[in-house]
């Protein structure tokens, strides 16, 4: 991959020179990684732009974590994009290994730097928008952002392009492994009644990126994109399936807290 084209810079502040040198040339090939793969290629396509640098830092805390986003840099004018990621947060030996062996989905690299990528995507084209939590059956995503990037991370995952991968990731809170019965095609409209209408405002935000994932990955597993693009009707009718496991979750939230279940009933009766 060539990062001036792509206008990124790998930067390795607060490393000495070696663990620098080493910094830049992991980060260079897991970015290698992505632009092998289809989805890919396209996502690092239509984050580039002649006035949106993207800059790759090393992640300053000490949890298992990356971030990724929009920044103004001291003296800028405009955004630019950052990501701060450290690939020895995520080896054998780094703050992620604490987590249980089960917890692995989405986990790999290059997962990662794909996840915090789409973060710096939707601040480039001024999309960016966090604010709300996700409820119901969703709010394991937490919000809109990370619903997106979660998504189109499994996406990539599921491209047949992708040959060292992890699996489908279930949400934004850990690494579990999706359910079989959302990992399925049109899987994610039945596990909530908004899954469909956050996916058409992703597509809606982003034609060009959405319609390229649709077209160019029509045949694998899991692509919601796909699924939305060629059976809309079918996929908003799914959502009376989602309705059900959103009035479960929410169910199960209200006893749980010592309301009684026929009065929380009688409840989700009058207000859904």
């Amino acid at each position: 991959m060539d990062l001036a084209f792509h206008n990124f810079t790998i930067n390795p502040v607060g490393l000495s020179a070696a663990d620098g040198r080493k910094y830049v040339r992991e980060v260079h090939e897991h970015l290698r990684w992505i632009h092998r793969t289809v989805s890919g290629r396209t996502l690092l396509n239509v984050i580039r732009r002649p006035t949106f640098p993207v800059e790759i830092r090393p992640y300053p805390g000490a949890d298992c974590n990356a971030r990724g986003g929009g920044e103004v840099k001291p003296g800028a004018a405009a955004v630019s994009g950052f990501v701060e990621y450290s690939p020895s947060t995520f080896s054998s030996t780094g703050a992620c290994s604490a987590l249980p062996a089960a917890e692995n989905r989405g986990r790999l690299w290059d997962e990662i730097l794909f996840h915090e990528l789409v973060h710096v995507f939707r601040n480039a084209t001024g999309k960016w928008d966090a604010s709300a939590p996700l409820s119901y059956a969703m709010r394991h995503y937490n919000n809109n952002e990370e619903f997106i990037a979660v998504m189109c991370t499994n996406i990539y995952v599921a491209d047949r392009s992708n040959k060292i991968k992890t699996g489908l990731r279930a949400g934004h809170r850990g690494y579990t492994a999706m359910a079989p019965e959302d990992a399925m095609r049109f899987g994610l409209f039945t596990s909530s009644r908004n899954a469909f209408a956050l996916v058409k405002k992703f597509c809606d935000d982003h034609p060009i990126f959405s319609k390229a994932l649709s077209d160019r990955l029509p045949d694998v597993v899991y692509n919601p994109v796909a699924d939305y693009y060629r059976f809309p009707r079918l996929c908003e009718a799914l959502s009376i399936f989602g309705a059900m496991k959103d009035r479960a979750q929410l169910r199960a939230s209200l006893t749980s807290i010592g309301l009684s279940g026929a009065f929380v009933d009688r409840l989700l009766d009058f207000l859904m």
